[in-house]
């Protein structure tokens, strides 16, 4: 039986070239769930004695499945050929559809079903494009914040939402005359004024099977404190030497489970995560230009250059990732160089900039 199907999928083949087989329909687009199931609905023709049909998949050779229709009403004789689907599928209704189980990423993409007609040696055919999705877990929100050309505070929120397949539809709650949503909406921003009070916002998301929301973030009615963007520098100041040490003094929320921490500056330097009995360790930064210059202080997860160069100086930003809630807090300093003798004067300095902020010296 086996070696009979094999050989008629190998006709079918042959067959079934441009122009040979008759397409019943436009392709049938079809959503599943990963990890769930779906169903390629057929209909077989009215009035028509069907013999068998093939169910084809373009990522694999020959047919996945194949469904021998007995006459007299006797039963239907189903056969799985042994790839990936093996196991997988299953016929359904009167129609003897098809249904796939258990979904995974390969399964996404174009199938076919040839039905072969007793009386006909043209199989009518239909298309189906199974698309496949993720359910979309809670997204994430980071807030950064600046202080406008016309002196007021621009708070933007980015929504993140962790999915490795389709795309994923951003929406914002409340929208107010002082937001503004961009990047396919996945940013928003928010212009407050002096005398605004503190506001929640709430990101959702949402793909063709599933939908999720972010925990209210809270947005403080000003740009006062340290992590807020200057024009020119931003947030805390940490002032160090050329080719001594420099800390970029960090300090967790009390009370929180920590993730992660990543530090960039013009790119990634360095992920920092739990380790033994808590203490963060460094998981990235051993390579690039920060290849065996950095080290994480006793407690915390503050960072440390040694030695310093000159091409350091410049904006640094630490992202707190926390587990519960799962949101991500930010912190921006700004490092300066300075030369061993000249004081109070960075190499690189521009003279004209403001120092905004705290400012830390180290030696």
């Amino acid at each position: 039986m086996g070696h009979s199907l094999l050989w008629f999928s190998l006709l079918l083949g042959l067959l079934t070239g441009p122009g040979v087989s008759r397409v019943d329909s436009a392709p049938v687009v079809v959503t599943g769930t990963l990890g769930g199931s779906v169903t390629l609905p057929l209909m077989l023709p009215v009035g028509q004695h069907v013999e068998s049909i093939f169910w084809m998949c373009r990522s694999v050779p020959g047919t996945i499945a194949t469904v021998t229709l007995e006459e007299a009403g006797g039963p239907d004789i189903f056969y799985q050929a042994e790839t990936r689907y093996w196991d997988r599928l299953s016929v359904v209704g009167p129609g003897r559809s098809l249904q796939i189980s258990h979904l995974s990423w390969e399964d996404a993409g174009p199938y076919q079903a040839h039905i072969n007609l007793r009386n006909s040696h043209i199989p009518h055919t239909w298309e189906y494009s199974l698309n496949v999705y993720e359910q979309l877990a809670r997204p994430r929100v980071t807030m950064s914040s600046r202080i406008s050309g016309n002196g007021h505070c621009l708070v933007i929120l980015t929504c993140v939402a962790e999915s490795r397949g389709g795309t994923v539809t951003y929406s914002w709650t409340p929208l107010g005359p002082r937001t503004v949503v961009s990047h396919g909406g996945s940013v928003l921003s928010v212009s407050l004024r002096p005398g605004d009070g503190a506001l929640n916002f709430t990101c959702m998301v949402k793909n063709p099977v599933s939908n999720s929301s972010s925990l209210p973030v809270l947005v403080p009615p000003s740009c006062t404190g340290p992590g807020i963007l200057g024009e020119d520098t931003m947030g805390e100041i940490v002032i160090g030497t050329l080719g001594k040490s420099a800390t970029l003094p960090l300090e967790v929320p009390v009370g929180q489970e920590v993730e992660k921490v990543t530090w960039s500056s013009r790119g990634l330097v360095a992920t920092l995560q739990p380790g033994r009995a808590g203490k963060p360790i460094l998981v990235d930064g051993t390579q690039g230009p920060y290849s065996r210059r950095l080290s994480v202080p006793q407690h915390g997860y503050s960072l440390q250059i040694s030695p310093l160069r000159l091409q350091d100086s410049g904006p640094f930003r630490a992202w707190i990732t926390l587990h519960n809630p799962p949101i991500n807090i930010t912190k921006d300093f700004t490092l300066r160089v300075y030369g061993e003798g000249v004081e109070g004067l960075p190499l690189n300095s521009d003279l004209s900039s403001p120092l905004l902020g705290r400012t830390r010296a180290f030696s």
